[in-house]
């Protein structure tokens, strides 16, 4: 099947799936969501595929929210910012129940929306020097994609307050140490690991692996619906700010944004 924003091809009982948008550094959006769900639907009910690779094009994993999707809807006077993140957010529902182990490759740079796909994975395999953010508050957002829920129970309340109200950078490297990355290796290594995991893991018990997803997401993941839901209603009360538009315009321009708290 062709899809316009991301590659699908399986080799070997492994489908690799790769966000194909590198001239904007594989931006999240509301389409790339949708065909990366028909993906997840693809790799879920063929028998043939016991592995799962997600990685990105050109360098890198992904940058995150389109901020030029932003715009085009600031110009117009649409707010569209629910229905991306519903559909963003029930993506990543699907692919914590795809019954794979699914691995993320991480380069180059991982943001907002991308990085939120990357923890929806089962393991994370991250250049050590990838740059790492969730960047949502920069723009007068709040974290959507399923972050909150992820982050918080990989390191913790104080470590996820600190990222999403700061807004700051962090590498892959670091990542790994807090627990938020499964690991974190040199450039150099990082396809030599990938392979590792693939041969472990595409000729493992299936079945069991499944299993032991759906205990974890039982346990974890329970109320991951009602948490989606406050990401869609605040998130849209936050689009209707000036900071969000002061934000958008100042991105695009290569400035630092004036916020007025308003």
């Amino acid at each position: 099947m062709e899809f316009k924003y991301v590659l699908m091809e399986v080799k070997d009982g492994t489908a690799y799936i790769t966000l194909n948008n590198p001239q904007k550094k594989n931006p999240i959006n509301i389409d790339t969501g949708r065909e990366l769900r028909e993906c997840f639907d693809l790799c879920d009910y063929d028998d043939s595929i016991r592995l799962v690779v997600i990685r990105g094009a050109g360098g890198t994993f992904s940058a995150g929210g389109d901020i030029n999707a932003m715009k085009e809807r600031i110009d117009k006077g649409i707010r569209g910012t629910r229905p991306v993140c519903r559909v963003l957010g029930e993506t990543f529902l699907r692919l914590r129940n795809v019954k794979k182990p699914v691995i993320a490759c991480v380069e180059g740079a991982a943001a907002g929306a991308g990085l939120a796909l990357a923890l929806a994975c089962d393991f994370q395999i991250v250049d050590e020097a990838t740059k790492c953010l969730f960047a949502f508050v920069n723009l007068g957002f709040v974290p959507d994609s399923g972050a909150t829920y992820f982050v918080t129970r990989a390191i913790g309340t104080t470590r996820a307050t600190d990222l999403f109200m700061s807004g700051r950078m962090f590498t892959g490297r670091e990542a790994a140490d807090w627990g938020l990355f499964t690991t974190a290796v040199p450039s150099t290594e990082l396809e030599g690991t990938l392979e590792k995991y693939i041969k472990k893991y595409v000729n493992g018990p299936t079945t069991a692996y499944a299993n032991i997803k759906t205990m974890i997401n039982r346990a974890q993941y329970s109320s991951y619906a009602d948490g989606m839901q406050s990401e869609i209603e605040l998130q849209g009360m936050c689009e209707t700010t000036e900071d969000f538009k002061e934000a958008v315009f100042a991105f695009l321009e290569k400035r630092k944004p004036n916020f007025q708290g308003r």
